[in-house]
């Protein structure tokens, strides 16, 4: 006997749809990134028609996810995202996983087949129950949508928003099946009432603030701030916090700290990295480490914390992640640092230490190893330590600089000095990937109408360019700075470069052997190829800015940039040797 299957009423699969997109907006979203399907039509076609609702539209489910991460991040709200079934659901993967472990705001909405089309064979047809795994903080599974009232998909639209910002910030996944036909009717339906926006985030714990507080009595303490996204507030809070306690803050360069004005009066350090690994804070071990955010790129900190003999090491973050590789941490506070450290300072301003002999020590550090990296770049080859010092002089304050993973991030920590010119730098250091470098670029240029420019190595280039095709149909204005060394450079800093039996240019170093000029014709762009430092301030100061996607490019050498990073941590050693007792 041939079953008959069900079918779909487009009037109420439209009015569930545009009740979904009209909450989402009250909630707090403004935009949707949309990759173009069949079975998404109706959720595509009411976002479209959904006031206050920026759609964009992306050819690559991947790139979208990354974009939209971005603009996450540069906008501070929740983004959307909307693809059609099968393997376009598993092509979010990568960003879902970047946005859980960085703790950004992602609404996941993914079409699928009916129930009765399961397991049948039908194109496009996955289990999609679950696809994103430990990896999303709620997952709902819809019934087949217009088969309940509009109102239940305002409850789900307000309760994805409220569970992607809290307790715990990060992407949730709705998953919506759809049956035939997927048309919808011409015309509005009727209004549904909505929800109110979700409430802020909670405030610290009164017992965190007293537990802290408590530890900022004692003089000998350390700051470690790693990657984090804090607003203006947050970044005088925790700086005011470091001058009011004589703390000084060892700044990543995606902690937010190493750039702004509040460097003037805070004693905020850039050469961490080169201070821990020449065994100052060997001699001159705090008492208190205040771990803040994310783990820092710094791999001398790791190793430094598996010797380190303090008493406390506080770990400070609200995305979940208290990273702790080398097992050293004592205490987890579930807190945004700008908020905590807002909730301490006045309990710690009517002791303020300011300037003590110990803040003294480590600041006196900081500038003689500021001077031996100042020096030794300014006199070395053009290479990415050039590279990195030129970017952060040349980009005009309050921009945007997005740095990829592998070396660029590392040429940064080792390279950037600290400066009050305030420079927005963003890195997708949740899971440290190459993947979406180029899209997540566009997605921060997309939420910011400041200038945006990405500081990338060649192979993240190439694994999205995707990303780097979408900027002019997207009409995002963005330049890209690429480092090539033909291949994976940060493998040559490895202990298995150095292995004889071990061909580790064509297993590790992987040359590509590609013209990565090419891909700016191929993407819209404009191209500049540079070979010093006075080529790369010409295209930055004609490109930076401007209208559209700019590719500078820029060759460099693998063993060069090893050189170079081994040479500043050995002279950053040797100057050291007048200043520690």
């Amino acid at each position: 006997m041939r079953i008959t299957t069900p079918t779909a009423d487009p009037i109420r699969v439209q009015a569930a749809c545009r009740a979904l997109f009209a909450q989402l907006v009250a909630s707090g979203v403004s935009h949707v990134a949309i990759s173009p399907g069949s079975r998404s039509t109706p959720l595509t076609v009411a976002a479209d028609r959904t006031p206050d609702l920026t759609v964009s539209v992306h050819l690559d489910e991947r790139s979208a996810g990354f974009f939209a991460m971005g603009l996450s991040r540069s906008s501070r709200r929740p983004v959307a995202l909307v693809c059609t079934s099968g393997s376009a659901t598993a092509n979010y993967l990568p960003a879902v996983v970047e946005a859980f472990h960085s703790g950004v705001p992602l609404i996941v909405i993914t079409a699928d087949r009916p129930p009765e089309l399961q397991g049948r064979g039908a194109p496009q047809t996955i289990d999609q129950t679950g696809l994103y795994g430990s990896h999303v903080r709620w997952e709902h599974q819809a019934d087949v949508i217009g088969t309940e009232p509009p109102e239940e998909a305002v409850r789900l639209a307000a309760l994805a928003v409220e569970r992607s910002l809290n307790p715990v910030p990060g992407p949730v996944h709705l998953n919506c099946p759809f049956r035939e036909p997927l048309e919808p009717p011409v015309g509005d339906p009727p209004q549904v009432t909505l929800l109110p926006a979700p409430a802020a985030t909670r405030q610290p714990e009164s017992n965190d603030v007293k537990t802290l507080s408590e530890l900022l009595s004692l003089e000998k303490g350390l700051i470690v701030a790693g990657p984090m996204d804090l607003d203006d507030r947050g970044r005088a809070a925790v700086s005011d916090l470091a001058t009011a306690s004589g703390w000084p803050i060892i700044a990543d360069p995606a902690s937010g700290l190493r750039r702004g004005p509040h460097t003037i009066h805070s004693p905020v350090m850039a050469c961490g990295d080169h201070l821990l690994a020449a065994g100052m804070a060997d001699v001159h071990q705090p008492d208190v480490v205040l771990q803040l955010g994310g783990m820092p790129t710094s791999r001398a900190y790791r190793l430094w914390l598996e010797r380190c003999e303090a008493e406390r090491v506080v770990a400070v973050d609200h995305t979940g992640r208290f990273p702790d590789p080398s097992f050293a941490v004592t205490d987890r506070i579930a807190a945004d640092p700008g908020e905590l450290a807002a909730a301490i300072i006045p309990a710690t301003v009517a002791e303020q230490r300011h300037n003590t002999a110990w803040t003294r020590l480590w600041l006196d550090t900081e500038a003689a190893a500021a001077t031996t990296v100042a020096s030794l770049v300014a006199s070395a080859p053009f290479d990415e330590p050039g590279v990195a010092v030129a970017l952060c002089q040349a980009m005009p304050g309050g921009s945007n600089l997005i740095v990829s993973n592998s070396m660029p991030i590392r040429d940064l920590d080792a390279f950037m000095p600290v400066n009050q010119r305030p420079l927005a730098v963003y890195a997708n250091r949740g899971a440290n990937g190459i993947d979406g470098q180029v899209s997540t670029a566009l997605g921060v240029a997309a939420g910011s109408d400041t200038p945006t420019l990405l500081f990338t190595g060649d192979l993240a280039l190439l694994h999205d360019l995707a990303g780097l095709v979408a900027g002019v149909r997207l009409g995002v204005d963005l330049t890209v700075v690429v480092v090539d060394n033909d291949g994976g450079g940060i493998f040559s800093f490895l202990p298995i470069a150095a292995e004889s039996g071990v061909d580790h240019d064509r297993l590790f170093h992987t040359p590509h052997g590609l013209d990565l000029g090419h891909a700016a014709s191929l993407a819209g762009a404009t191209l500049d190829r540079v070979s010093d430092r006075a080529d790369l301030d010409l295209a930055l100061a004609t490109s930076l800015g401007h209208p559209g996607i700019h590719l500078v490019h820029v060759r460099t050498t693998a063993s060069t940039n090893v050189g170079l990073h081994r040479a500043a941590a050995s002279g950053v050693a040797e100057s050291l040797g007048g200043v520690n007792p």
